[in-house]
């Protein structure tokens, strides 16, 4: 089983809630959020392929943390750039 993909779904829900958390126009925050809880059930459904419990979802990774921390410091263009690549 290819747990990076699980990851990368977890990460990416994870980094679309922090945009959607910091973003002050409400239009653009609802859809992150949206974007979050879509990558959220991406998630869900590759756990559930694998048989796995939702308890087993990863936390986000440290790569993602970074990433969020680099987003305080660069801006969020940079998190939804990284985003956009993935």
């Amino acid at each position: 089983m290819d747990f990076r993909a699980i990851q990368t779904e977890v990460d990416a829900s994870y980094l679309y809630k922090i945009l959607a958390d910091t973003e002050s126009d409400p239009a653009v925050a609802k859809v992150f959020r949206e974007m979050s809880e879509i990558e959220h059930s991406h998630a869900l459904a590759f756990l559930k392929k694998n048989n796995l419990t939702e308890s087993q979802l990863p936390a986000p990774s440290s790569r993602a943390k970074i990433l969020r921390t680099i987003g305080k410091v660069f801006g969020n263009d940079y998190i939804l750039g990284v985003l956009m690549d993935t």
